[in-house]
C-alpha cells in the first residue's frame, strides 16, 4: 500500500507540535477535541479516512521495540500502511484516543476499552470502537471501524442461498424458540444478528438487545451495553429483561452457562430468542450447548435453528479471470461430485486487480453458510446422543446444505475463489 506525502508531512507537523498542551487544553475542554485541528488531530482524520477509503476493517497500531508501526485489516487480512512512526508521537497519539474515550491515561497496567465518533460528513458519523492492551513493547490500539456503508446490512444482503434464506427469515418471523448464529472471531454474526433485528424492527415488537459493546446503533430496539467494571454483566442484564415484557431478545454472546441456561429457559415461555456463540459451525454448537450443561430435551425443545458461518475474501466482478481447474488438481478433488456433471469453470482473482476493486482483485468479504434445522431427524439424533459426523450426516439428509457445499456453490458462481474456499476445509 503507498503511503502519500501528505502522511508524511503530517507525521513531521504531528511530531513537531506534539506536547501536553493538548492534553492539557482537552481536560478544561474536552468537547473542543473533536474540533481542534492541530496536526496531531489532522493525523488521527488522515488514518481514519485512509482507512475507510481502503474499505479497512480494523486499524492496528502495535509497538515495536524502536518504533509502532500500523496495520489495517482489509478482506480479512493485514496489509501494512506505516512501518516508522515514532515512539514520542504515538504516546501523544495514544493519549489523545484515551481522552476521547474517556479512559485512564495514566493507567497503562490494564486492558481498557471505549468508543468514540468521528464526523464523516455533515449527517454521517464513523463509529470507532477502542481496545488498548499492554504489551511488553508497550500499549497497543485497535480501532475498529463501525457504522460506515458497508457495514450495516440487512438480511437479503448476507449472502445466504435462497434457500438458506427462506429458512431463516420463516424461522426469524413467525413461531418461537432460539435462533443461534455461531461462527469463530470476525466471522460475521454479529452483521447477520443485526440483520435479523432489522428485519424484526416494526412498531409491534418489543425488541431489546444485551451487547458488549453496542456496535451499531438501530432506531426502534432497545439497546443495552453492559458493563463488566460496575457489576453490570450480561447475566444480571438478562434477569433484568426478562420482566421487561419483550417480543424479541437479542444477547451479543452467549459466554456462561449461567446465559445459556437463562436464553433457554426464555426460548422456552414462547419468545423470539436470537444470540451469538463462538463455535467453528452449526452442529460443533450444539455439542458446545451440551457441554455448557445443557440438556438435550431441553436443546430440541428451545433452540429453533441454528446458523454456522465463515468469511472469505469475495471476488472483484468487474476483473475477475476465469480457468478450468486440472483434472487430476486439488481443486478438482476438492470440488468432488459438487459440480453435478456441469463443466468445472472456476474464477481466480486478477493480480493488480483494477480500479473498481482498489488493485486488489477483490471486493470486500463474502459469507459461506450453514442452516441447521433442529427439527424432525435432527432433534431425534440429538436425543439419541449421536456424534458429531453422525449428526452432520443426519442434518445433511434432512436437507441442511453444509457450509463447504455452499462455498463450492459460490465458487462455482464466481463469487469467490475456491483456493480461498479450501483455506477453511
Amino acid at each position: 500500500m503507498e503511503i502519500k506525502e501528505e502522511y508524511f508531512h503530517l507525521l513531521r507537523r504531528a511530531e513537531q507540535n506534539t506536547s501536553n498542551g493538548l492534553i492539557e487544553m482537552v481536560r478544561e475542554q474536552p468537547a473542543r477535541l473533536q474540533d481542534e485541528r492541530t496536526p496531531l488531530a489532522e493525523l488521527m482524520e488522515f488514518i481514519l479516512r485512509t482507512a475507510l477509503q481502503e474499505r479497512a476493517s480494523d486499524i492496528h497500531f502495535e509497538p515495536l521495540e524502536q518504533e509502532v508501526r500500523i496495520r489495517l485489516r482489509i478482506n480479512g487480512q493485514m496489509k501494512p500502511f506505516f512501518q516508522n512512526m515514532p515512539w514520542q508521537l504515538y504516546g501523544n497519539l495514544l493519549s489523545r484516543l484515551k481522552i476521547i474515550c474517556g479512559l485512564d491515561i495514566a493507567e497503562r497496567r490494564l486492558p481498557q476499552d471505549g468508543r468514540f465518533s468521528f464526523s464523516l460528513q455533515k449527517g454521517k458519523n464513523l463509529d470507532v470502537r477502542v481496545s488498548i492492551v499492554p504489551m511488553i513493547n508497550g500499549e497497543k490500539i485497535v480501532l475498529r471501524l463501525l457504522n460506515n456503508q458497508d457495514s450495516f446490512k440487512s438480511l437479503e444482503q448476507l449472502d445466504f442461498s435462497s434457500v438458506n434464506y427462506e429458512l431463516l427469515r420463516q424461522k426469524c418471523s413467525s413461531g418461537s424458540g432460539a435462533v443461534l448464529l455461531s461462527g469463530p472471531v470476525n466471522s460475521g454474526k454479529t452483521t447477520a444478528l443485526y440483520g435479523i433485528l432489522s428485519l424484526l424492527n416494526r412498531e409491534g415488537n418489543n425488541i431489546i438487545s444485551i451487547e458488549d459493546p453496542v456496535e451499531y446503533r438501530i432506531e426502534g430496539v432497545n439497546q443495552i451495553q453492559v458493563n463488566e467494571k460496575i457489576g453490570y454483566t450480561f447475566e444480571m442484564a438478562l434477569r433484568a429483561v426478562l420482566r421487561q415484557d419483550f417480543d424479541c431478545l437479542a444477547v451479543g454472546e452467549l459466554r456462561s452457562m449461567e446465559t445459556a441456561d437463562m436464553l433457554i429457559t426464555s426460548a422456552l415461555t414462547g419468545r423470539r430468542v436470537f444470540a451469538t456463540i463462538h463455535t467453528p459451525g452449526a452442529v460443533k454448537t450444539v455439542f458446545r450447548l451440551l457441554d455448557m450443561g445443557i440438556k438435550p430435551y431441553l436443546l430440541v425443545s428451545a433452540v429453533s435453528l441454528i446458523v454456522g458461518q465463515r468469511l472469505v475474501k469475495r471476488l472483484c466482478p468487474y476483473c475477475r479471470v476465469v480457468y478450468s481447474p486440472e483434472a487430476a488438481g486439488a481443486e478438482s478433488s476438492f470440488l468432488g461430485e459438487q459440480a453435478g456433471g456441469r463443466s468445472a469453470v472456476l474464477y481466480r482473482h486478477r493480480k493488480g486487480g483494477c480500479a473498481m476493486c482498489g488493485y486488489t482483485g477483490y471486493g470486500g468479504r463474502i459469507a459461506v453458510q450453514e442452516v441447521l434445522s433442529m427439527d424432525g431427524g435432527v432433534a431425534e439424533a440429538v436425543m439419541g446422543g449421536a456424534k458429531a459426523d453422525d449428526l452432520e450426516a443426519v442434518a445433511m439428509k434432512c436437507g441442511m446444505i453444509a457450509m463447504r457445499q455452499d462455498g463450492i456453490e459460490k465458487a462455482l458462481a464466481g463469487e469467490l475463489e475456491l483456493a480461498e474456499l479450501m483455506r477453511l476445509f
